[in-house]
């Protein structure tokens, strides 16, 4: 179980590109801005479930995997449809599937994965990240999904969960050398979504005090290392990533 991976000199060039379009800001906007936390930068994109119109990509019509945002793109634009942002939705197998749950439109299109195993996604507390009927936004531990009382519209597991309840995970080593780019995802108390992307390595525990001390998130999700990216409109991605399930945010084309 593991995703593809690039080489650094990949994400070096998609990180400096995604800078260039970054606009610093202490307010959340549907901009991608570069945030630096304790020395080291972060390009965090802010979604309000509420207005923005966010869902879980997996397959097109066909049942074909999309893989990659540059597929997204076109298959979003053949229903009309801009993608503004997009990002990696959690781990996958080699067959790009998703490890664990994910839900579209209401849909369980891959099961819960309680089981235990090696790997990031099998470091407990895994979670589950998840929009409701409500459009609300919500990262829970992934034994609580069962008991949801409102159900999930999109939803996509991972792990490990970076911070939970207002707490880094325990088994995170705060000088770990175990550096790598990573994006997570987390909600904060107004219910504004969070998405973070590494600008340069960074450890676990870095990563998990940056979406709790800086970002303001009481729980946040990791969704994957070295593959990690984002996507923007006006960058085309040069080196295409493939990834399982992918997170975009769409809009009606102008």
């Amino acid at each position: 179980m593991r995703s593809r991976r690039l080489g650094g000199v990949v994400l070096s060039w998609i990180v400096s590109g995604l800078t260039a379009w970054a606009a610093p800001s202490p307010d959340p906007s549907p901009s991608l801005q570069t945030i630096t936390f304790h020395g080291q930068g972060f390009l965090v994109r802010a979604v309000d479930p509420q207005k923005e119109d966010l869902r879980l990509f997996l397959n097109d019509d066909q049942g074909n995997l999309l893989r990659d945002f540059g597929a997204l793109d076109k298959y979003t634009a053949s229903k009309g449809e801009r993608l503004v942002f997009a990002a990696n939705a959690g781990m996958f197998e080699p067959t790009n599937k998703p490890v664990g749950l994910l839900v579209q439109e209401g849909n369980e299109t891959s099961p819960l994965n309680l089981n235990d195993g090696t790997g990031n996604f099998y470091m407990k507390p895994n979670g589950v990240f998840l929009i409701n009927e409500k459009h609300e936004a919500r990262v829970i531990e992934s034994s609580e999904y069962s008991a949801l009382l409102s159900p999930a519209i999109w939803a996509t597991q991972s792990g490990p969960m970076l911070v939970h309840g207002g707490d880094i995970h325990p088994d995170f080593i705060e000088d770990s050398k175990n550096l790598k780019i990573r994006s997570g995802v987390g909600v904060r108390k107004d219910g504004m979504i969070e998405f973070a992307l590494s600008r340069t390595p960074v450890n676990l525990y870095d990563f998990a005090a940056f979406f709790l001390t800086r970002l303001k998130c009481s729980n946040a999700l990791y969704l994957d290392g070295d593959i990690s990216a984002f996507y923007m409109p006006d960058k085309k991605d040069a080196y295409p990533h493939a990834f399982g399930p992918m997170i975009g945010v769409v809009e009606k084309a102008k």
